[in-house]
């Protein structure tokens, strides 16, 4: 991976953007955004001309869709290798066979470092709780705003900002589950109450919030909690709790003993 490669780095965790050598540069309007996009959400992936156009585009094609999709990534090239050439191949946005691929050093697209270090954060949440709540840290730092945020009306980024907001619900889970190993009651408690407030369909961060309450001596608040998450399953979903909250419930009205003991680790991360 040659020196253009590594010094380029591309964001998406919040609005697009992109920097050269840590100097930000301009990606130009919403179609060229858009085609960063699709390459950033495939991760390194080759994406065909015809499956960016479709993504770009939509049904508002225009007269000669290919050579707008060449003018678009003529743009980006010039913006993301500023001082490549005339003439000499592209290293970042590069033509494959069939399409187009982003190619970015590891750490150099926020999305793959914030999906890393949750992962590392959730590895080590019960061997080296102090490691994994520096990784959690790390992670939910790089959040500037939703994912994709300039590009909220593209419905084909909608799976790839699913994925990225289910694993930051992910990170302050096990952020939660880790200050509440280290006795961070508190601060466990003040993370519980971002995520349900983030994600309030969400049952395990319920869960995770009522616990925490209860371990911090807070069991009427426990209580309350749980009602305010019956609440809002039913009225937002139709639905009732699953059986772990309706568990939770039945074992916070009995003060079930086991309950101030327990430590509970990181919740499973999406695939």
């Amino acid at each position: 991976m040659d020196a253009t490669t590594r010094e380029t780095t591309v964001q998406v965790l919040g609005p697009m953007a992109a920097a050269v050598g840590g100097v930000r540069v301009r990606l130009g309007g919403p179609r060229p955004r858009a085609v960063l996009a699709a390459l950033a959400a495939a991760g390194g992936a080759v994406v065909p001309e015809q499956d960016l156009i479709d993504a770009v585009w939509e049904d508002r094609l225009p007269a000669s869709p290919r050579h707008a999709l060449h003018t678009c990534v003529a743009d980006l090239r010039r913006a993301l290798e500023p001082h490549r050439p005339a003439g000499q191949e592209s290293s970042v946005l590069r033509h494959e066979p069939g399409g187009y691929r982003l190619r970015l050093a590891q750490d150099a697209l926020d999305a793959r470092q914030f999906a890393a270090l949750v992962e590392r954060a959730g590895t080590s949440a019960r061997s080296h709780p102090v490691k994994a709540l520096a990784a959690a840290d790390l992670a939910l730092s790089l959040w500037r705003g939703p994912a994709y945020a300039d590009l909220a009306h593209l419905v084909f980024l909608d799976p790839e900002r699913w994925r990225l907001t289910e694993l930051r619900c992910a990170a302050r889970e096990i952020r939660a589950s880790v200050l509440l190993t280290l006795n961070a009651h508190h601060l466990a408690v003040t993370e519980c109450a971002l995520l349900t407030s983030e994600a309030p369909l969400r049952e395990s961060g319920w869960a995770l919030r009522a616990r925490t309450l209860y371990r911090s001596g807070r069991q009427a608040e426990a209580a309350a909690v749980l009602h305010t998450a019956r609440r809002t399953l039913r009225d937002e979903l139709g639905v009732h709790p699953g059986p772990e909250l309706a568990h939770l419930t039945q074992r916070i009205l009995i003060h079930d003993p086991t309950l101030t003991a327990e430590l509970h680790g990181p919740a499973k991360q999406p695939a």
